[in-house]
């Protein structure tokens, strides 16, 4: 993985009996970058090794916490995004990849080197998703001392209590996913940004979008006028009623073209939009593909196999 002046790692030996589980590791450590410092080191085995210029392209996931320093991170899927303290890097098999702490503040680093069936059902159902690589913890600190527990049981003896390793490496990436800064509108409603009517109309929409509800509907329920519910989200949420609502019925489209194999007509419907050309308009519009485009690039991360087979080491 990466280098440090301080190399702390281990690479695991992966029992028959962790695959069988469904989650393995086959590699943790942490590093320290300092300033200045060339990244990274040649002292990892080639499969783990890449350089700026080329990148690399890994057989497993990886979650890479950076808990100081600043850099930059960018794959096949994204463009380049800042890494700040608290990030935590989400590495995906067979799409390249790179990143490298700045050279004015070097950086710390932990990471845990995963794989088998559970994991890649977790992308399947994109709880994870390569699209978005970077998440930006609320806690980092607890997540550390997590990371660090791991460190030194497999540094102090690679082959000693495989299970329970796996068991602390499940806390981890269950606690990465709990601290998952939410997204701005989920912060200002936690925060108490929006009155209670908007609060409302938001909580009819994120868990009704898929049925047959309207502007006017979600107004009726609430028992105010359709001009002052979208007066009032204008001002708070910063787009209309209608916007919103498309937008989740969009993400619900989105979620069923990955994940099932059901007709574009009925995703459509089962996404609460009553026309199919409708549906297919605006999706162009918003995703620049059909959703039949969109199916076939985000499937084809789902389909290799050799995320289904087992030891890759």
């Amino acid at each position: 993985m990466s280098p440090s002046s301080d190399p702390n790692f281990a690479y695991l030996p992966v029992p028959d009996t962790l695959v069988q589980l469904g989650l393995y590791i086959t590699g943790a450590g942490k590093a320290v970058v300092p300033p200045g410092s060339s990244y990274p080191l040649e002292q990892h085995p080639d499969l783990y090794h890449f350089s700026w210029t080329r990148g690399r392209v890994l057989p497993e996931y990886q979650f890479l916490l950076i808990s100081e320093g600043r850099g930059e991170f960018e794959s096949d899927l994204t463009e380049r995004q800042i890494v700040q303290p608290g990030t935590v890097m989400l590495l995906f098999p067979d799409i390249r990849h790179r990143y490298r702490p700045h050279r004015e503040t070097g950086w710390t680093e932990y990471w845990l080197s995963v794989n088998g069936d559970l994991i890649f059902d977790w992308q399947e159902r994109n709880l994870i998703n390569p699209e978005q690589p970077l998440w930006h913890l609320k806690h980092p600190e607890e997540t550390i001392a997590q990371y660090e527990a791991v460190i030194a049981a497999v540094t102090r003896d690679p082959s000693s209590g495989p299970t329970m390793n796996v068991a602390r490496t499940l806390m981890i990436l269950a606690s990465i996913i709990d601290q998952r800064l939410p997204n701005e509108t989920e912060e200002r409603v936690a925060d108490g940004k929006f009155d209670a009517p908007v609060k409302a109309a938001l909580h009819e929409i994120w868990n009704h979008s898929h049925r047959r509800i309207s502007v006017g509907t979600i107004a009726e329920g609430l028992e105010v006028s359709r001009r002052t519910l979208e007066r009032r989200f204008q001002e708070q949420v910063g787009h209309s009623v209608l916007t919103e609502l498309l937008n989740c019925r969009i993400e619900r489209a989105q979620r069923l073209l990955r994940e099932t194999s059901m007709s574009i007509k009925n995703v459509s419907y089962a996404s609460g939009f009553g026309s199919v050309v409708s549906f297919c308009k605006l999706f162009q519009r918003k995703l620049q593909m059909t959703p039949s485009r969109y199916r076939e690039e985000t499937q084809r991360f789902q389909l290799n196999p050799r995320r289904r087979s087992g030891r890759t080491r």
